[in-house]
């Protein structure tokens, strides 16, 4: 039977690691594609070093499935308000990269892409980062995979690799612990996620049978 070929965008990352964790427990043939070495390449990965300004001009390899998980770091204040100077930056990695990695994916063969997008993307919304997200569904949905993906958490939590402590992030999930109980309904979908569990969800969701569109939210991670 013909191995699974699955493509992992951003494997140093929380999700992306996570993701890369469960793929490596099934019989797949893993490419990493990645802007520097983050010393993760398993027995089974090939890993792919590349300058994301020249997308164009990389050989991808065939593959079937694609995982998308990068993003500019963002402050939890960056939520809310980018500073001017910052916001071409990220406008580049969160909405150009991935629309640029995902044409280019489906362009080499692949017909099954899963991205880690945000809770309350909207092309409509007068946020920045929320419209941002939403603009970058809206064009990948017009590729034309048979299958697509949009993980939608909230906060994500787990060990960042390399990352410092920080006050704030720590005050926010402390935060997070103390109103978990009360956020219900349509309020659950804000309820802050373990990475793990996002990660499980897009590799289950990727592997079932369905096709079209799937948005991930909370209970479908913790349910995973």
């Amino acid at each position: 039977m013909k191995k699974i070929r699955t493509l992992i965008v951003g494997a140093s990352g929380l999700v992306g690691g996570e993701v890369l964790k469960c793929v490596s427990k099934e019989s797949q043939e893993i490419f990493l594609l990645s802007r520097r070495t983050g010393g993760i390449v398993q027995q089974n990965c090939n890993e792919i070093i590349s300058d994301f300004d020249d997308i164009n001009n990389i050989d991808f390899p065939k593959v079937d499935h694609v995982y998308i998980s990068i993003g500019k770091k963002l402050s939890s204040s960056e939520l809310m308000y980018i500073q001017k100077s910052d916001r071409d930056d990220f406008i580049k990695i969160d909405y150009e990269y991935v629309l640029n990695i995902a044409r280019k994916s489906f362009d080499s063969g692949a017909r099954s892409i899963a991205i880690v997008s945000a809770i309350g993307a909207d092309k409509t919304s007068k946020n920045l980062y929320l419209k941002t997200k939403g603009n970058m569904e809206d064009l990948v949905k017009e590729i034309g995979f048979a299958k697509t993906i949009f993980a939608r958490p909230s906060h994500l939590l787990g060990q960042r690799i390399n990352e410092k402590f920080k006050l704030d992030v720590s005050l926010i999930e402390l935060g997070g612990k103390i109103f978990d109980p009360l956020m219900r309904g349509l309020l659950s979908d804000f309820k802050f996620i373990d990475a793990k569990y996002v990660a499980k969800a897009m590799v289950q969701k990727m592997n079932d049978n369905s096709e079209g569109l799937s948005i991930l939210k909370y209970k479908d991670f913790v349910n995973a």
